[in-house]
């Protein structure tokens, strides 16, 4: 019979390494895919992230999206001129929380000139859920475009950023 308890109780905190070894994993994974994609330097880089089943939605433009290769066609960084404003990067994440396989991320884009328009700053929030790869299987961006009469109207919720 304690041979039997010992090895419950030794499964069991195995099982719990192993889903914490898996959340540190995913946490890293996260952190790259957000340093690549603020630095906007390997397009190809940030692709790999991705399933090649991978859906994306782009909520406010109402863009849906059920490959990689959509995905990777929508995102295209090497479409247009692009110059990010202050510093070296494009983003800053101000909270991210992570639930099983799920990631929410919050954060602003920085101001930036994108074929001669100077555009942001914009708040975002990217939900994430990725497989037991950690691979990207389902992202929905919420991003606050603007300025907004040239995307959608409406109030500018990104004016907080201006002030500060």
């Amino acid at each position: 019979m304690r041979t039997i308890l010992t090895i419950l109780i030794v499964s069991l905190l195995s099982g719990c390494a192993s889903t914490s070894d898996n959340h540190n994993d995913l946490s890293k994974i996260v952190g790259d895919y957000f340093s690549v994609y603020s630095h906007r330097n390997d397009f190809e880089r940030l692709m790999s992230f991705y399933d090649n089943n991978a859906q994306f939605e782009d909520i406010i433009y109402g863009n849906s999206f059920k490959t990689k290769r959509e995905i990777k066609e929508f995102l295209a960084w090497d479409k247009g001129e692009f110059t990010v404003l202050s510093g070296d990067r494009i983003l800053t994440i101000t909270k991210q929380i992570q639930e099983g396989n799920t990631v929410v991320t919050q954060g602003f884009f920085h101001e930036f000139i994108y074929n001669g328009q100077k555009m942001g700053p914009w708040l975002f929030i990217i939900d994430q859920e990725f497989n037991s790869q950690n691979k990207i299987i389902k992202q929905t961006d919420w991003i606050n475009y603007t300025p907004r009469e040239d995307f959608l109207g409406g109030k500018n919720m990104n004016d907080e950023l201006i002030k500060k």
